[in-house]
């Protein structure tokens, strides 16, 4: 009997033990506040009827937003991940890699800019473009420029090719007009690269106020306008500089005047000098 006993107990110690999976909790959820634009660099509104999506790489569609009208900042869309430690069908965890897919009622579909998910109740901005882009290199930059900008500027080249002494294709290094502004840089302001007079720049500026600066700018509708900064232009290191719409209005990133694509004008913003700088240089840009 003692041997019998002894067999059992070597029996009973070779059953294997279950591993218990760890519990998966929620972490909240990640935002992402963008701008969707089409080839003419416009921002979208709602009447485009697009859609764009979050999609794991197990095709899994995580999360689902609709293109809206933008708001004055140009941000047409609020994505929002939902998190939690371990991914599932309808949650993605922290460092994630998403394709981020558009889809249009047309039927047209394009992959855009991969998206790696952020922390739980923090957000991020993008900007997505719906488009066939042709990229562009000058051994130092890379662009990318919309393929129904080239074939339609292309016609354009053609007719002021003698006067200008333009060679070969569209180049969006070039400055075809000589107003100081670059092809690539006019298309993303949405001004004509063949008018020296079209150009985006700063109309007027005033330091009215010591805490305050006001800038003057003509503005082309469905852009999107930022501010960079730097202290210095001897080895200038360009920041992304806070604008206001008005003298009692919250810092923004950038601003958009009018959503309507024919709509030109001026537009005065403000900006913040920095505390205690001798001196600080302000550059407008499109974005």
């Amino acid at each position: 009997m003692r041997n019998m006993k002894l067999c059992q107990f070597a029996a009973l110690s070779l059953l294997p033990v279950l591993a218990v999976a760890a519990p998966n909790f929620p972490l909240g959820t990640h935002l992402y506040k963008g701008t969707l634009t089409d080839w003419k660099n416009k921002v979208l509104t709602s009447t485009a009827k697009v859609t764009i999506q979050a999609v794991a790489t197990n095709g899994t569609v995580i999360a689902s937003t609709t293109v809206a009208d933008p708001t004055v900042e140009g941000y047409n869309f609020l994505l929002q991940i939902p998190l939690s430690t371990t991914a599932t069908d309808s949650t993605a965890t922290v460092g994630d890699k998403l394709n981020c897919v558009i889809l249009q009622d047309s039927g047209l579909s394009l992959a855009a800019t991969p998206l790696t998910v952020g922390k739980a109740n923090t957000v991020s901005t993008v900007a997505l473009k719906f488009i066939n882009m042709k990229s562009y290199t000058d051994g130092t930059n890379s662009v990318s420029v919309p393929q129904e900008y080239i074939d339609a500027i292309s016609v354009w080249i053609e007719a002021y090719r003698d006067e200008l002494g333009i060679t070969g294709d569209y180049d969006p290094f070039a400055d075809y007009d000589s107003d100081g502004a670059s092809n690539y840089a006019e298309y993303c302001a949405g001004t004509d690269p063949f008018n020296a007079a079209d150009k985006l720049e700063i109309l007027a500026y005033a330091a009215e106020q010591e805490s305050l600066h006001r800038l003057k700018f003509e503005y082309v509708g469905g852009h999107v306008y930022g501010v960079s900064t730097t202290l210095s232009l001897m080895k200038p290191a360009w920041t992304t500089q806070g604008v206001k719409k008005s003298e009692t209005d919250v810092e923004h990133e950038q601003v958009m005047p009018s959503a309507d694509e024919d709509a030109v004008g001026d537009i005065e913003i403000y900006v913040v000098p920095a505390e205690g700088a001798t001196s600080q240089f302000f550059r407008l840009e499109a974005k």
